[in-house]
């Protein structure tokens, strides 16, 4: 019999369930799986209240990372910040340690976040803004005593993504000559952020609607996976991102309702709005390295020159709109 190697197993529902002992929750009466992506999340239900069990993805984190994310989790619950919260172990511990058949993969237990998905249009992407601008003010004293083993910095966004996308797409895909624009582009980028007098510090890291819930007027946010120190203009990029990409007819609007609420709790000086359009780009470069990265998630099958190609064309149109 010939040895299979897993790169990403799936807990079947029972077995969380039996996890869930190891937690003061009450009786489980439902858990379903939730999502399955960079991390695996389970929705479990007890008598009188939901929570959310994440699994996370083996050697997508570090231990000391999932730390660090519970510890900005707790300051910022700790100032009445309305988030989604870990939940200690009956032990005492805040992570539970699983030998999946990948290797070591860590969870944790988290609060429900009640509501729905907030709707795009400019009263929420005002409510948004705030949100963001009051994650920056509450977070600018934070420090953790786990290391986060990343940075949302030129080199995590920009010089890593560009060797992944250079590395593993098929050359018949991307002529060589939009390779090499792609380098010349990401130099640019790099110039322009690496010499600008740029906000630097606590950032959620992916920060869009999918990732909150509004209940009656009210936003929660979740998912801090991706949080870390980082360029504060990357924050607000993600959202804009989201806006551009997904709801292009509203865009314009919302994105300066947005703007307006983030400015209404926090200041920024005006080179990070100014360079909003290069950060766009710089998430579209680093998402498109995580799609090729993480191929056991969502495939191989976009990876196609069509879309190869509209990416590029978006980079090579966004570039002489700068010019």
């Amino acid at each position: 019999m010939e040895k299979i190697i897993v790169r990403h197993s799936l807990i079947a529902n029972e077995s969380v369930i039996s996890l869930m002992k190891n937690f003061d929750i009450g009786e489980i009466v439902d858990c379903r799986l939730g999502t399955r992506g960079l991390n695996d999340t389970y929705i479990v239900t007890t008598t009188d209240s939901k929570y959310i069990f994440r699994n996370y993805r083996h050697n997508w984190r570090q231990k000391s990372d999932v730390l660090y994310e519970i510890d900005a989790l707790n300051r910022l619950a700790a100032t009445n910040f309305p988030v989604s919260k870990p939940l200690k172990r009956k032990d005492g511990e805040w992570l539970s340690e699983l030998n999946q058949p990948e290797g070591v993969r860590f969870s944790v237990l988290f609060t429900y976040t009640k509501g729905e998905r907030p709707d795009i249009h400019p009263d929420n992407c005002y409510l948004i803004g705030e949100a963001l601008g009051a994650i920056h003010k509450r977070m600018n004293s934070f420090h953790s005593t786990s290391q986060r083993t990343f940075e949302l910095n030129l080199d995590y966004l920009l010089e890593q993504p560009f060797e992944i996308i250079k590395n593993n797409v098929q050359i018949n895909l991307i002529k060589p000559k939009l390779i090499d624009f792609l380098q010349m582009f990401v130099e640019e980028l790099k110039g322009q952020i690496a010499t600008s007098d740029l906000d630097y510090g606590f950032c959620h890291g992916d920060f869009h609607n999918f990732n909150m819930h509004i209940d009656q007027g009210k936003l929660e946010i979740f998912d801090f996976d991706c949080c870390s120190y980082g360029y504060r203009a990357y924050d607000l990029s993600v959202f804009v991102w989201n806006l551009r990409s997904n709801y292009p007819h509203t865009a314009k609007e919302c994105e300066k309702a947005f703007l307006s609420g983030y400015k209404d709790q926090y200041f920024l000086n005006s080179i990070n709005f100014q360079l909003l359009d290069q950060f766009v780009m710089i998430r579209k470069i680093w998402f498109l390295a995580t799609l090729i990265r993480n191929e056991d998630v969502w495939g191989t099958g976009w990876m196609n020159e069509q879309s190869l190609s509209t990416f590029m064309e978006e980079l090579v149109q966004h570039k002489q709109n700068l010019e």
